[in-house]
This record gives structure tokens, sequence and C-alpha cells, in this order.
């Protein structure tokens, strides 16, 4: 049972899946963990806290009740997250969710003659929300599964709904503490805005006719990974970690993440991700992660700083806390 499982999960990341087109609801792409975004996108073989927006059966790993917490600054808009981790004597919970948030747009209105009229302030806000169970189903395998609600708001003239499913497998080697896992995201139902909006045809002469909006897919995403340390010493040590990612409306990447660990207090982080097959849309458009982590007792800070290349870098904090 526990091979056919970590079979099902792999086996998509060597499909031939077509690229063509793009996928709706791009904020289910964007870091939630700082802690995995910091490593270049690695957190799919880690546990922390925040693991959970990653790979759902990492929960499983966790022994404490813990909140946390992140929020990010990305190009102009605001990205946020929540979980509450609940461990059980079968098996243990999450309640989560995330997402993004855009105000203060300019909003206008064009006539049939190209007149221009402003309508005011208009916000954009899209959200996840959901929970997870994930239980040891050995003493060294696990399995995660999450079941969520997707929402996207645009500024009060459409909406859409959908439902979709996160999960994961994680299976503890027993070779010094290497770790192998892997997760399948936001897989579910194309979303569709509701309502209606008036199209315009020139054919000899201009005809209005109304239309529905088109639906489109979810960003789902295969990722497969490990993480293994790679140097111990009386003061610290260096994980490494490594994670192919297959998202089905970009190119394929293979990200490679360090993090140090000192006295268990600090952790310095960084990482990368390679594009297979980049072209001119991808040169130039990623750079080196870093971050850093602060640990206090039950407390704990991240910081992650993502270097995009052409693009402005963002920044992201997380806070956690276990009780």
């Amino acid at each position: 049972m526990r091979r056919l499982l970590i079979l099902l999960l792999f086996t998509p990341l060597y499909a031939q899946m077509s690229k063509a087109g793009q996928s709706g609801a791009k904020f289910l792409s964007l870091p939630y963990n700082v802690r995995s975004e910091a490593m270049g996108g690695t957190g799919v073989s880690l546990v922390d806290n925040g693991s959970v927006f990653v790979n759902p059966s990492s929960l499983a790993s966790i022994n404490f009740r813990n909140v946390y917490a992140s929020v990010g600054s990305l190009w102009g808009f605001t990205n946020f997250a929540i979980a509450y981790n609940v461990p059980t004597k079968r098996g243990n919970l999450s309640f989560f969710t995330s997402g993004v948030y855009v105000g203060g747009m300019e909003g206008y209105e064009i006539d049939i003659n190209g007149n221009i009229t402003p309508i005011g302030s208009i916000s954009y806000l899209a959200t996840q929300l959901g929970f997870l169970y994930a239980r040891f189903f050995t003493d060294k395998f696990s399995f995660g599964i999450g079941p969520k609600i997707i929402y996207e708001g645009y500024g009060g003239f459409s909406n859409a709904y959908s439902i979709a499913l996160d999960v994961g497998t994680y299976y503890i080697t027993g070779f010094r503490d290497m770790v192998l896992a892997a997760s399948v995201r936001n897989f579910g139902f194309d979303m569709k805005p509701s309502g209606t909006y008036t199209r315009y045809i020139y054919d000899a002469t201009l005809v209005e006719t109304t239309a529905t909006y088109t639906a489109y897919r979810l960003p789902a995403i295969y990722s497969i990974g490990f993480s293994l340390s790679i140097l111990r010493s009386a003061y610290g040590s260096l994980l490494m970690a490594f994670q192919l990612d297959h998202p089905i409306d970009n190119l394929e990447s293979y990200n490679l993440g360090f993090e140090y660990n000192l006295l268990n207090i600090v952790f310095i982080r960084t990482g990368y991700k390679f594009y297979a097959n980049s072209d001119e849309a991808v040169a130039g458009a990623n750079g080196i992660n870093f971050g850093i982590g602060v640990k206090y007792g039950r407390f704990g800070l991240d910081y992650g700083f993502y270097n995009k290349g052409i693009l402005p870098p963002i920044n992201q904090l997380g806070l956690y806390y276990s009780f």
C-alpha cells in the first residue's frame, strides 16, 4: 500500500502534459511558507509549522499545537497565510487559509463610443480555506490529504468559486536523516466567473451581444523532493534539500536549497530555482533567494528575501508559536 501511494503521486511528474494556455487563480502559486521559499522552493520534504502549504503529509510529524502566520509584499499587493495545527491520537489536523488582497485600484468604464468614465475605487480578493488530515501509517511513512474551497472576487463585478484537493506523502528512508516526499496541490474543478458582460463584434455593422465568462483551470502543481543533513558539528548542522516542480502552466524547475542550523536558535537559508528548457520569458526573471530564522523557546520568526531578477524582489515574514 505504501509503495502504491508513492507511485501514484510520482507518476504525474513524468506524464506529457500540455503547457498551452494559462491557468487562473494564480494566487495559489504564490509562496506562503517563508522557510521553503527562502530555500529556493524546496519545502516538499521539510517539516515546520507552515509546511502544510507545501505538503499536507508533513503535518503528521508535528507533535505540538501551533499557530503559523505569514505576510508578504509582492509587487504592490499583500499575500497572507494562517494555519492552526492540532495533533491528535488518530492523526493530525490543520485548519488554514491564505490569499491576496489588492485595494485602491481605480476603475473605469468605456462605452460603445469610446468614452471613458471613472467608477471609483475597486479591489481584488482571492483566498483559499480548508483543512488537512495527516497521519503515519507506519513508523516511516505518512500520508496527508486536504480539501479546500477557493474564491476570487473581482471588485464587485463578478466572483468565482471552486473546490480543490491537496495530497502528499512523506517517507523516512532510514539512511541518516534522509526524507523522500511528494505532493499534488490545487487539483480541482475549473473556476468560472459569475454574471455576464457586454461583447461588441464588428461584422459589417457593430453588433452588441451578452456573453458569459470563460472558465479557467486551477494552477495544479506536482512536486517531488528529498532532504538530507550533509554536515553536522557540535554547534549546528547543514541541511540540503532538492525538489522537482512540475506545474501545469509553467516550465518545470529543479530547486536546490540549504539551511544552516546554529544551536537550533539561528537558521541561515539560501536557494535557487533552475528552470528546464528556459527561454526568453524566463531568462533574467529569477535569482538567488535568502532567508534567516530565529527560534526562542516556543516562538519563531522567519524572514525571506526572494530575488526575482528583472522583477522587484519579494520580502516576506513568518511567525509561529507552539503550545
